[in-house]
């Protein structure tokens, strides 16, 4: 199981938006090592700095540089600058080469930002990407989202 902080706010990174999309953007630039070895059937443990534990996904696909990710609709292939969250790249140059996105099936998801969970003594990293093997935190997320997962 992975931790993943999704430091989300007004700019980008839009909780809602990610939440409809089933993918998950983090900084690569700071956590290659780790974003690198998420791969498809790992659990993430979605967590806001702000509002706690948001939920967990399903990893999909292992994470592809922002601009390497494509986007289907109706069996279409999206065009690129078409992304609804490619916006803050035009703003932002360093998003464009440091943001790596992950897709992920939401297996609970809170349904918004403010309904986050913590409770005391839970795995809080000081990354965007740990690894998260503290027993106890993934026991709590397994039983508060009721997650049909071996932890």
């Amino acid at each position: 199981m992975y931790f993943i902080n999704g430091k989300f706010n007004s700019t980008f990174r839009d909780f809602d938006l990610y939440k409809k999309l089933g993918i998950i953007s983090v900084n690569g630039r700071s956590n290659e090592e780790v974003v690198s070895k998420i791969a498809a059937d790992d659990i993430i443990a979605l967590f806001s700095t702000r509002s706690g534990y948001l939920g967990a996904g399903r990893v999909m696909d292992t994470a592809v540089p922002i601009d390497e990710f494509k986007m289907h609709q109706g069996g279409r292939l999206i065009d690129n600058d078409e992304y609804p969250f490619k916006e803050i790249a035009r703003v932002n140059p360093h998003f464009k080469q440091e943001e790596f996105v992950i897709r992920v099936e939401w297996l609970y998801v809170v349904p918004d930002l403010e309904d986050g969970m913590i409770d005391d003594d839970l795995f809080v990293g000081e990354h965007s990407a740990e690894l998260l093997d503290d027993e106890r935190t993934k026991r709590w997320l397994a039983d508060t989202f009721s997650l049909n997962i071996n932890v």
